[in-house]
């Protein structure tokens, strides 16, 4: 039989007629498996697992048919320690069957780290130091030296620190600066306006101290202590005026917007609550 001939033949036609078939079959099964194995059509809506232990979180997990990964581990005072903080994706959130949820933890302890050596750099390099390690800058003394601006010392609670002390994150670190030998002076820095943290950069960078705290009675919520803005300050300044290295400089500290950006030269209400 010619190839011509075989190609007419009914023998040739069911072949193809059984091939296709046989192809139309398997892609059916193919989807079908598919379907299967990825859960088509089948969601989960995430359950909220904040606030549970961890094995009573494994249990909600196991009975959603979901997975779970500890992402991270975290201190926070106000949590249980070993509860759920965090979850990823969100409670809510639509996912299918098998989806991996990751939670993050509250530590048992809090997070500590590695003092850094900050001993014999300057007060601006110490405190960028301090920072990237997770700590801060506490209070800053200033005492005779023939290097000014140079840290000296350091000290937690008035106790020396040595190098490479493990510390709870957040720590505040005090620092003995020098002043150099003689009556050095520095120009006093307007602070008007300022957030204190800003303040305290201000009067550090310039070896100057913080002195005393004075709240207004605007102030009333621990929201406001953080976003309260100085409004007043002893030594006023004053353009050209200079003061000795290490002097204490008092803030008043305020949320009322109409007390900012006030004259310097307004009289000090040192009759207000202050906080040393």
């Amino acid at each position: 039989m010619t190839l011509k001939v075989f190609l007419k033949s009914k023998t040739f036609l069911v072949q193809i007629l059984l091939l296709i078939a046989v192809f139309a079959l398997l892609s059916s099964l193919s989807m079908m498996m598919l379907k299967v194995y990825t859960h088509h059509g089948k969601t989960k809506v995430i359950p909220g697992f904040v606030g549970l232990s961890e094995s009573d979180a494994a249990n909600v997990v196991k009975k959603n048919k979901l997975r779970y990964e500890i992402f991270d581990s975290l201190f926070v005072p106000e949590a249980i320690p070993g509860s759920v903080v965090s979850q990823y994706p969100i409670e809510g959130y639509k996912v299918k069957q098998g989806r991996t949820i990751y939670l993050t933890l509250a530590a048992v302890s809090p997070e500590k780290v590695k003092l850094p050596l900050v001993v014999d750099v300057s007060l601006r390099e110490a405190q960028s130091r301090l920072e990237n390690a997770g700590l801060h800058l506490g209070k800053v003394e200033y005492r005779p030296s023939e290097f000014i601006n140079l840290v000296l010392d350091i000290r937690l609670k008035g106790f020396p620190l040595p190098n490479d002390t493990l510390l709870i994150k957040g720590t505040a670190i005090d620092l003995i600066v020098g002043k150099g030998l003689s009556n050095e002076v520095t120009e006093i820095p307007k602070l008007n306006g300022y957030n204190f943290d800003e303040a305290k950069k201000a009067i550090y960078n310039v070896g100057l101290n913080i002195g005393v705290l004075i709240y207004d009675n605007s102030l009333l919520t621990n929201e406001d202590t953080l976003n309260c803005r100085v409004w007043k300050q002893n030594p006023a300044y004053t353009s050209g005026n200079y003061i000795e290295l290490g002097t204490s400089v008092d803030l008043w500290l305020t949320v009322d917007q109409e007390k900012l950006f006030t004259s310097d030269d307004d009289e000090l209400d040192i009759n207000q609550e202050t906080d040393f």
